[in-house]
Order: C-alpha cells, then sequence, then structure tokens
C-alpha cells in the first residue's frame, strides 16, 4: 500500500477483515478452551494467583494501546493523500486491536492453565472492549480525517 494506488472501497473491506478475523480467533480459540475443558465453564477459585494478576495487570496495555493509537490519529495531516492517511490509519488500529487481543490471549492461556473463571472475565472484558472499537465508515473518515469524497469512496457499511 504505497502512492496513490490504493484503492479505498478494497483498503476499508481489508481493514474490517482484519478486524473479524482477530474476534473470530479470539472466539473460536475460547471454543477449543471450553472444548478442552470438557464443554464446561470452570468455577470461581477463592485463591488470587500470579496469572490472574498478570492478567489484571495486562488490561493496562488496553488503554496504553488507546493511548498510543490516539497520538498516530492526532498525527494524520488532513492534507494528505487517502493512502498516506489510510495507511496511518491502518496502523493504529491495528496497534489498538493488537494490545487488546495480547490481553484476551492471555486471559485465555490463564483459563486453560488455571481452570479459574475470574480469567474468564477478564477475556470477555476484552472481546467487550475489542467489539466496542469495530471499524465504520464514520469513524474511519473521523479518525483518518477524510474529506466527504474520500469518505464516500469507502463505500457502505
Amino acid at each position: 500500500m504505497n502512492g496513490n494506488s490504493l484503492q479505498p472501497r478494497a483498503a476499508f473491506k481489508a481493514l474490517k477483515i482484519i478486524f473479524y478475523a482477530m474476534n473470530t480467533g479470539l472466539l473460536l480459540f475460547f471454543m477449543v478452551e471450553i472444548y478442552l475443558n470438557g464443554m464446561q465453564i470452570p468455577s470461581f477459585k477463592q485463591e488470587l494467583d500470579v496469572l490472574t494478576i498478570v492478567s489484571i495487570f495486562l488490561l493496562v496495555s488496553i488503554p496504553v494501546g488507546y493511548s498510543i493509537s490516539n497520538r498516530r490519529f492526532d498525527a494524520i495531516d488532513a492534507g494528505d493523500s487517502f493512502s498516506v492517511k489510510w495507511e496511518q490509519f491502518q496502523g493504529a488500529m491495528i496497534i489498538r486491536w493488537a494490545m487488546i487481543e495480547g490481553a484476551a490471549l492471555f486471559a485465555l492461556v490463564g483459563l486453560i492453565v488455571l481452570q479459574d473463571a475470574k480469567q474468564l472475565v477478564l477475556f470477555l472484558i476484552c472481546i467487550l472492549v475489542l467489539s466496542m472499537n469495530s471499524v465504520t465508515r464514520e469513524k474511519a473518515t473521523r479518525l483518518a480525517k477524510l474529506n466527504p469524497d474520500e469518505s464516500r469512496a469507502l463505500g457502505e457499511g
């Protein structure tokens, strides 16, 4: 994706596919965990172990990801070409999603290892936050500072 050869509709669709692939991967990994646990959700355990503390600490990576991506959004120049703006926007969104997904994956691994429902709660928090960060045309227009023509070129949805 360099130069002005980037097609807005295709770029928008590709970013949405990345988002849905990340969500699907997490949900499939969760289903594998449930399968490995005999199709049962583990119960809450009283003790607070090191992996749970690390998982809680990793939730801090979510606001860090927001901070990094917001700085990248702020650096987008509305006067740049669509390709330049989109590359910056896409990179910022992927950083945001990756920080959320990292915490979610660690919570899933903790769920497999510990068999403790606290890890499930942390995973569900991550999935909820990730789901709230889907890409819409309006969000892309606002965050990537697209002009009306560029926004229309993204297509619907």
